[in-house]
């Protein structure tokens, strides 16, 4: 019996760290993923302005 709770507890604590790494993976990948479309919405303001700057 009491190797059946140990067996029960590895299982659960092993889950929850599969989870954990893959929620961190997942965050990560997507932050990854935000850089490209910031850098490229910089870009496209610093023309906007300077756009604006030279109807002035």
């Amino acid at each position: 019996m009491k190797s059946f709770f140990l067996i029960l507890m590895i299982f659960s604590l092993s889950s929850c760290a599969v989870a954990s790494l893959t929620k961190t993976a997942v965050t990560t990948a997507v932050k990854v993923v935000e850089v490209p479309f910031k850098v490229v919405g910089s870009v496209l303001s610093e023309e906007e302005e300077e756009a604006a700057e030279d109807e002035q």
